[in-house]
């Protein structure tokens, strides 16, 4: 399970682009930061008790608000208007 975490975790760091789809994407980095702040002040990632290891209970948990921080990131970025176009 330890692995499926870290492979978790690199697809989650991948790459990609955002673009506005205005052509417009001279508040990028602005928005990306304002909706990287919400998803962490709304659905904030689960940081096991353990840094080294996540107990069998913590491991759920940990998977879920990735992905609830990740889909309001990306929920918050397209209603700012840009598209993710991965690599």
């Amino acid at each position: 399970m330890r692995y499926f975490f870290l492979f978790l975790l690199v697809i989650s760091c991948g790459g990609g682009t955002w673009s506005n789809t205005s052509g417009d994407n001279s508040q990028l980095n602005l928005d990306k930061n304002y909706c990287s702040s919400f998803a962490q002040s709304r659905y904030p990632v689960y940081l096991c008790r353990n840094p080294l290891m996540c107990a069998p209970d913590e491991t759920s948990k940990v998977i879920s608000t990735l992905a609830e921080n990740n889909a309001a990131f990306r929920n918050c970025m397209h209603g700012k208007g840009y598209n993710y176009t991965p690599n």
